[in-house]
């Protein structure tokens, strides 16, 4: 025999066993565990026993209140009772904790009616209830007196430097218009608040109360301070600042790979919420499912090759703050993550998975247990139930927690949702988003796909393909806002190009230019323009703008921004449209915990 037959006898013989070892083995997700995984989380859910219990024992959760330091505990608790790995891993430290007590506003002269009430987080209280009459506000023109035990009232949030004049002249506090009612959601309200008010000392924290009314309410109200009538009325806003510091943490649990324990899967979610309700759906569902998934895969007793990571995020909603702080901790670990599967943006259920085509056919056997054991929990449900939507890549972009891996080229994937719930327009950061809008079949079903796509992905032969994997190419959400608001081309904070005659030209910008900072405060990341916009006191925001190394400025009317931009998308996803308000009837406020009357905010 030839060398040459030898050498093709000996490649043949090697090429068949390795094909045999490859049909041997076994597949990602084998057909019982599949089941195990789909009877469990349909027919043995948790998931919203899970959400009662943390929008009812513990309720919102603003980042830097006892609160948020509570639902910490409390998943800690939930974790560690499956029996997995948890810690509280730091991230950050606030000089302050801000709490939000019972909100209430009541007329009682020259008629009596109560009123939704509400205030931005990081704003002050009114240290028990505080009776008086409702004067307008006056101008901002010479001396003002004759506000002593009175409450003063505007169209709109008025100017630090009205607040500091009516303060001076003793007012007791300033009500005006909550923000973004619209014709098709004339009653909601949306409070956010400046978390950079919780790195100062407390001589520094302010002691005027600003209380947002429902916008109906105020009209009401409005009326009879303009017609001249005797209008009196009274308000509680049990808002309080304690001296910190207050720890900020991320709850970390894992369940330990038998193969290669040191590579990882992360399933996560955010836990901090805003603070005006129970943050269910923002995002109380998103942090159930992710428990719910990992109670589903103890239960089962799935064995993963690779470690799944439970990751529930603080501080997302001042600027993923929790999910940046972990990626930055575990920087030279980020080679070692095969994805992230993050939950945001509702009660929806979990339909597609924006993915690059490598990760596709990776990922193929996942997708097939779930389209063979899952049924669409929509009975009118035309599409499948499931797929991985494969493009050319997965790029940066997105407001919500998978962003900060993209940066670090993992490939963060965020679910995409479909169903009857209206999230943006009717529960996102409203007096609405509160436990009764959640929907349990969405709920069970997305915790179930996602346990299956977790482990699915852990038993992958490889960690997912990252080649397609981008923080850049492409305007993410942020980018695509802010170049539609300033009509130019932007690459990141730096003026690519101009249009002749649109807002950024009016502006005085040029190619080349730099946006430091809006409204007094430096820039980090793109999606603090509109942030930071918002937060901005008075009718104006200024934008400060640096050219050859020096800075100039220009102003523009608040009535000239645009609404708040969607947030939290799947990877590989491009422009967002704007978001509008929920739906429903606002004429009553939530409880602590709970429901209650309209002269009540809630406490989520």
């Amino acid at each position: 025999m030839s060398l040459r037959t030898v050498s093709l006898t000996l490649f043949l013989s090697s090429l068949v066993a390795a094909q045999a070892a490859v049909a041997a083995q076994d597949p990602p997700l084998t057909n019982a565990m599949a089941e195990a995984i789909a009877k469990e989380g349909i027919d043995k859910s948790q998931v919203m026993r899970l959400l009662r219990d943390l929008t009812s024992k513990v309720g919102h959760r603003l980042t830097g209140s006892d609160n948020f330091t509570k639902g910490c505990e409390w998943a800690k608790g939930e974790f560690a009772a499956m029996g997995l790995e948890v810690e509280l891993e730091k991230w950050g430290e606030w000089k302050l904790v801000w709490n939000r007590g019972t909100w209430t506003g009541r007329i009682t002269a020259p008629e009596a009616f109560d009123m939704y009430v509400a205030t931005d987080a990081w704003t002050a209280g009114t240290k028990g209830l505080q009776k008086g009459a409702i004067v307008m506000l006056p101008a901002l023109e010479g001396a003002v007196t004759g506000l002593d035990g009175k409450w003063v009232i505007a169209k709109r949030k008025p100017s630090q430097a009205a607040r500091n004049q009516a303060q001076a002249a003793g007012a007791l506090g300033c009500i005006y218009r909550a923000n973004d009612p619209d014709k098709d959601f004339p009653t909601r309200v949306r409070v956010f608040g400046n978390h950079q008010t919780a790195m100062k000392s407390m001589a520094d924290v302010p002691t005027f109360p600003e209380i947002a009314v429902q916008a109906d309410h105020f009209d009401r109200l409005f009326a009879l301070v303009e017609a001249g009538k005797d209008t009196l009325g009274e308000f509680e806003i049990g808002n309080t600042f304690r001296e910190g510091p207050i720890e900020l943490c991320n709850v970390v649990a894992t369940l330990k790979g038998s193969e290669k324990p040191d590579e990882c899967v992360v399933v996560s979610s955010h836990l901090d919420s805003w603070h005006q309700v129970q943050g269910t759906t923002d995002n109380g569902t998103g942090t159930t499912t992710t428990l719910e998934a990992a109670r589903i895969l103890t239960a089962v007793g799935a064995k993963p090759k690779r470690s799944i990571k439970f990751c529930l995020w603080g501080g997302e909603e001042q600027g993923l703050l929790g999910s940046r702080g972990y990626v930055q901790r575990h920087r030279t670990d980020m080679t070692k993550v095969s994805a992230v599967f993050n939950h945001d943006t509702g009660t929806n259920w979990a339909q597609s998975l924006g993915v690059t085509h490598a990760m596709a056919a990776q990922l193929e056997p996942v997708a097939a247990q779930i389209n063979r054991l899952l049924k669409s929990p929509d009975q009118d449900w035309s599409g499948p139930v499931f797929e991985f939507k494969a493009s050319d890549r997965v790029s940066g972009g997105g407001g919500s927690d998978h962003a900060s891996f993209i940066a670090a080229g993992v490939p963060g994937l965020n679910w995409n949702l479909k169903g009857r719930s209206n999230y943006f327009q009717h529960t996102w950061h409203t007096q609405w988003d509160t436990i009764d809008v959640a929907i349990e079949e969405y709920q069970r079903h997305t915790a179930t796909v996602i346990a299956m796509s977790a482990l699915g992905t852990a038993n992958l032969p490889a960690m997912l393909d990252r080649a397609g994997v981008s923080a850049g190419g492409g305007p993410g959400q942020s980018t695509a806002f802010a170049e539609a608001f300033f009509e130019a081309e932007l690459d990141e904070f730096t003026f690519k190009s101009v249009k002749e005659g649109g807002r950024a030209a009016k502006m005085g910008v040029l190619k080349g230019d730099v946006l430091k900072k809006v409204g007094g405060q430096d820039l980090e990341r793109l999606r603090q323009i509109f942030q930071f916009a918002r937060e901005t006191e008075g009718d104006t925001v200024t934008f400060t703008f640096l050219r050859g190394g020096k800075t100039f400025d220009a102003t523009v009317k608040k009535d000239d921004l645009p609404t708040q931009p969607r947030r939290g998308g799947g990877g590989n996803q491009g422009p967002r449209d704007t978001v509008p308000a929920p739906s429903g009837s606002g004429g009553s406020g939530s409880g602590q915990g709970g429901s209650g009357s309209g002269s009540s905010g809630g406490g989520d």
